[in-house]
């Protein structure tokens, strides 16, 4: 990992179509328009890349309106220091202001609205970082994408640290080369955050992120689940579980999303994907990744990768690869 900075400007007095050829440059291609007619734009940021994470501190003196038009498939925070700013979502309007951050997906973003005197602190990460953050602190798979709540209280202790936390991330970033930390340092002051904001900001996984110890199994669930482990690499419906386990279809599912908050069926393919890891993961597995794959019941090396990739933020051949590096490693410190 190293530190990029990706872009650094001051521009004074631009027409809307100036600030359009811009961004298209530096950033990403954007529509822009002034909130007046007539009106002349002026803008300042700062912008560093590193590794799947960015961060800017930008300025927006005159105000002006951005519309997206390929933004990056990454989740984006706002920490506002001055100034409004409105995203547009579908037929969803947020607002950001002095004591209200942002944060959600950006490749979902239709416009952004930003007010005179707009001032804010942005961090983005790479979707595949934030699935291996939340799929580090589940120990298992993410099987559907992180939606966030959207708008974040700043003005409570806990969105306070969290702008602390994000000033910190900028003061670490933007110093002279000399001074600069280390990059795994940087790199875990990122990951600070995102485990930060999965712990604060709502969304989809808290029922997991805080789900309290479950109350007892039913033996036919137990049943049901032992039957899974046992034909872990065969092709099973919901028909075979359920009358391995003696009850109907219907009691299954309904079993399943009392005890486990998921589906028969997604509850297999999250055991898979589990075993899949873990035997990647294994100093003493030699087998190849198609191989695994097929011994927990993966027959479509294609729709497997995918999967995997959207559950563990990365790919099963990188996972084998950091096993393979750290074997190496002490191999040779021996």
């Amino acid at each position: 990992m190293r530190y990029v900075t990706h872009s650094a400007f001051r521009i004074v007095e631009a027409d809307a179509d100036e600030m359009s050829e811009h961004y298209a440059r530096t950033l990403s291609p954007a529509h822009v328009e002034t909130l007046r007619p007539l009106q002349r734009i002026s803008v300042e940021d700062k912008h560093y890349t590193i590794g799947r994470y960015s961060v800017w501190n930008g300025k927006c003196h005159s105000g002006m309106k951005v519309s997206l038009g390929s933004a990056p498939d990454a989740y984006v925070l706002y920490l506002p220091t001055s100034g409004a700013m409105e995203i547009d979502i579908g037929r969803s309007r947020n607002v950001s202001t002095p004591t209200t951050g942002f944060l959600g997906d950006m490749s979902h973003f239709d416009k952004l609205v930003l007010h005179e005197g707009r001032s804010h602190i942005g961090m983005a990460f790479e979707k595949s970082a934030m699935t291996q953050q939340l799929s580090e602190l589940l120990d298992g798979p993410v099987t559907d994408n992180i939606e966030f709540s959207g708008t974040i209280d700043l003005s409570t202790a806990k969105g306070s640290r969290l702008a602390a936390l994000g000033n910190l991330v900028w003061n670490c970033v933007d110093i002279d080369d000399a001074d600069h930390l280390s990059p795994i340092a940087i790199e875990r002051l990122f990951q600070a955050m995102m485990i930060v904001l999965l712990e604060v900001v709502p969304n989809n996984y808290w029922p997991r992120l805080n789900r309290p110890v479950s109350p007892a199994v039913p033996r036919r669930l137990k049943r049901a689940i032992e039957y899974m482990y046992a034909n872990i690499s065969r092709a099973i419906t919901v028909a075979d579980i359920a009358r391995e386990a003696g009850t109907s279809v219907r009691a299954l599912q309904a079993s399943f999303q009392q005890f486990k908050d998921t589906t028969p069926l997604n509850y297999l393919r999250t055991i898979r994907l589990e075993g899949v890891r873990k035997a990647l993961a294994d100093d003493g597995d030699s087998l190849s990744v198609a191989e695994i794959a097929r011994d927990w019941g993966f027959s479509h090396m294609g729709r497997f990768a995918a999967a995997y990739h959207q559950a563990f933020g990365e790919t099963p051949s990188e996972t084998a690869r950091m096993r393979w590096s750290e074997t190496r490693q002490r191999s040779t410190k021996k």
